[in-house]
């Protein structure tokens, strides 16, 4: 395998990292916010009753608390290592760069992954930390604007987003079911209720029907789909399209406007890619903990 293939795969790879720290503290923190009500008649809540027997909100809280504190709040503290670290060292991060790294990011996500991340405010949020981190581990590693400008036409594919098209769809057996799902439609049913009640697509079913962002040139989703979605207007449905899965209705969400990123966009994040690469030591903001007083619940940080 060549240099530049090692590059693009580690480049490609990238994302997974962001998921799983995406999923581990978004995903319960909102669960357990959503849980947590200012009144104190709130804990003694029930949320569930097995054969008559309750389980309250406190359990509950309880529960997640012990299966997932520890792993949440050290998060958490990161966050504000982070921030606090980049105050320190005078580091900033601009929305152009936050809205590259969320644009990179969410053209190489699968439907899957798409479906599990939390919404565009709390990802970049997240996306703000990591990029901290980076740049705060590769401050002092430089490459040449030939080093730079080399990596950057062997990988320029890496730096380009199609345009995309963010859908749900309802997935059903036979025409007459579709056509029943579009007379729902046109008397205002929901299409994310009609999507969990009718779709026999069960990844998408579970979601309201979510797809996610579909790139436009994508070879992994019938061409009809993709012909359909590039019709239709922000908030439209499409007409019944027949595939290989059924009869799928399509709902358009928005339509993302393609761009390839210049040299000089992408610069700084070559840079901080090549010297990740170069200094071969995992990205953890805990490696700060010791540069500023911390106290947590479980104890001492070292």
């Amino acid at each position: 395998m060549s240099k530049s293939d090692l590059r693009n795969r580690r480049l490609k790879a990238k994302p997974l990292v962001y998921i799983i720290g995406f999923l581990l503290l978004t995903n319960i923190i909102t669960l357990i916010i959503l849980m947590t009500a200012p009144d104190s008649d709130s804990l003694s809540e029930t949320v569930a009753t097995v054969d008559g027997e309750e389980i309250s909100r406190q359990e509950w809280l309880h529960a997640i608390e012990l299966r997932y504190g520890k792993e949440v709040l050290q998060q958490l503290i990161n966050q504000r290592v982070m921030e606090q670290s980049a105050e320190k060292y005078d580091i900033s991060i601009s929305q152009e760069e936050l809205d590259q790294e969320f644009s990179l990011l969410r053209s190489v996500l699968n439907m899957n992954d798409q479906a599990s991340l939390p919404n565009e405010e709390v990802l970049k949020e997240q996306l703000k930390t990591e990029l901290i981190l980076e740049k705060l581990i590769t401050s002092e590693v430089q490459f040449s604007e030939e080093e730079r400008r080399e990596y950057f036409d062997e990988n320029q594919s890496l730096f380009s987003v199609p345009v995309m098209y963010r859908l749900s769809q309802i997935v059903v057996a036979t025409e007459e079911e579709a056509q029943q799902v579009m007379q729902e439609l046109s008397n205002d049913s929901s299409f994310e209720a009609l999507a969990r009640e009718r779709s026999i697509d069960a990844a998408t079913a579970s979601q309201g029907g979510m797809y996610g962002y579909i790139p436009e040139d994508s070879t992994s989703v019938d061409e009809g789909i993709i012909q359909a979605a590039g019709s239709l207007d922000q908030g439209e449905w499409s007409s019944p399209i027949q595939t290989d899965q059924g009869y799928v209705i399509v709902y358009l969400h928005e339509t993302t406007e393609g761009v390839s990123f210049t040299f000089e966009e992408v610069e700084d994040r070559i840079e901080r890619q090549l010297a990740l690469e170069q200094l071969n030591i995992p990205v953890t903001a805990e490696s700060f903990w010791d540069e500023m007083p911390i106290t947590w619940f479980y104890g001492p940080t070292e």
